[in-house]
């Protein structure tokens, strides 16, 4: 299988789903991911047990999705010896990545400039919540306040008069914004080859918020006001929403109005309506009309027979789907958009949205333990039998 970040090296020193999910696609594509936990753990490991999240049986799935791939050691290195490992770890490393707040980087010594003077080639990865400036650069931030909330997402996908703002799904905001700093620290990698010099990487939730939300941010931009929500009486007909018989929402998005007009309605038994509004004009005039009777015959015919009809005339369209409903999406499994966990047989995880050689990406080992690798580790970077066991013993590292 093609992995085109083998035998590149990245130390993970970050903490719940955001920062470390950008580490989790890195290990996707074939690098070599350690994973430093604090003695007490990531943080990320309660939020299954406390139930802010449900899961089946109290596994720990969120832990598993931004971790897998990776090997782990739990380290103090707040300790001198700690502090060894840890120096050791940033020289064997190509790139070394943290959501440490600006204030325990400085405490420490983690900084970019430090990592630097310790590894002058080294690509150096930061995630915040607000981004690197400003009057916050040193407030923390979860993907709810900093992407959802303060970014605008929520605002958009609220309806007019709801009762309380639209509400985030888990890592709703950490899943895509770490697949961007993933992306960044792909490009600091060519600059790295390219120069032989190090880099500082950046991203941050807000930040990634404003880029999801480009078409917004730029209408906002030109007229101080924004986007408005298109009327459905503006809507052409081939790009609506309808129910079916059997309940379900289905989307047409048939932009190409010219392209579609006459197998769409031909796959809905409408034929007649091609030769009674063939030019733009009278289908923009007529639209409701239109729309009306597209939405009889659709509530007339259930999913199955709607997906035939439109499907064989080459129209583009969807119904909505739940995330069970993905799970047996024909094209989800042939792309193996969903990858079957390697230790639970019931788990899937999402995989990095990129593929390599037109190979399925597959999770090669399961998220690490607290402290799972950690002679491993120790060994790979020149201690001996009894210098891990020293350390072992004196709680310097948690096994």
């Amino acid at each position: 299988m093609t992995l085109p970040l083998t035998g590149i090296k990245v130390l993970d020193f970050s903490e719940h789903g955001f920062v470390p999910a950008a580490a989790a696609a890195l290990a996707d594509f074939g690098a070599d991911v350690v994973k430093i936990e604090r003695v007490e753990g990531d943080a990320m490991r309660a939020i299954i047990p406390s139930g802010m999240v449900p899961s089946k049986d109290g596994y720990d799935f969120l832990f598993e999705l931004v971790n897998r791939n990776k090997r782990g050691i739990a380290l103090d290195i707040g300790r001198a010896e700690g502090r060894g490992v840890f120096e050791k770890l940033v020289k064997w490393a190509d790139v070394a990545i943290t959501n440490q707040l600006p204030r325990v980087q400085r405490k420490l010594h983690t900084e970019p400039s430090d990592l630097l003077a310790l590894n002058p080639r080294l690509v150096v990865a930061k995630g915040h919540g607000q981004g690197q400036r400003g009057p916050e650069s040193e407030a923390g931030g979860y993907d709810a306040v900093s992407y959802w909330a303060r970014g605008g997402m929520a605002h958009v996908l609220t309806d007019d008069g709801a009762v309380r703002p639209a509400q985030q799904r888990p890592a709703i905001g950490d899943i895509p914004s770490g697949m961007f700093l993933a992306g960044g620290i792909c490009a600091a990698l060519v600059h790295v080859s390219r120069t032989g010099e190090g880099i500082v990487v950046d991203t941050s939730l807000l930040g990634s918020a404003a880029w999801n939300l480009g078409p917004d941010m730029a209408y906002a931009s030109l007229t101080g006001e924004q986007l408005p929500k298109a009327p459905l009486s503006d809507m052409a007909p081939l790009i609506r929403q309808y129910r079916s018989a059997d309940e379900r929402w289905v989307a047409l998005m048939m932009i190409d109005e010219a392209r579609y007009w006459e197998p769409a309605l031909k796959a809905l038994g409408l034929d007649a309506l091609v030769e009674k509004y063939p030019d733009q004009a009278a289908r923009r005039a007529n639209r409701e009309s239109v729309a009306a009777q597209i939405g009889a015959v659709i509530a007339g015919l259930d999913s199955a027979t709607l997906t035939e009809r439109l499907g064989d005339h080459q129209c583009i369209f969807s119904f909505y789907s739940t995330p069970v409903d993905v799970q047996t999406d024909t094209a989800v499994a042939a792309n193996g958009y969903l990858m079957k966990h390697p230790d639970h047989p019931d788990l899937k995880l999402s995989a990095a949205p990129v593929q390599f050689d037109d190979e399925i990406a597959s999770i090669r080992r399961a998220a690490p333990e607290k402290g799972q690798h950690t002679r491993e580790i120790l060994a790979e970077i020149g201690y001996s039998a009894s210098d891990i066991e020293s350390l072992v013993e004196s709680e310097v590292v948690v096994e």
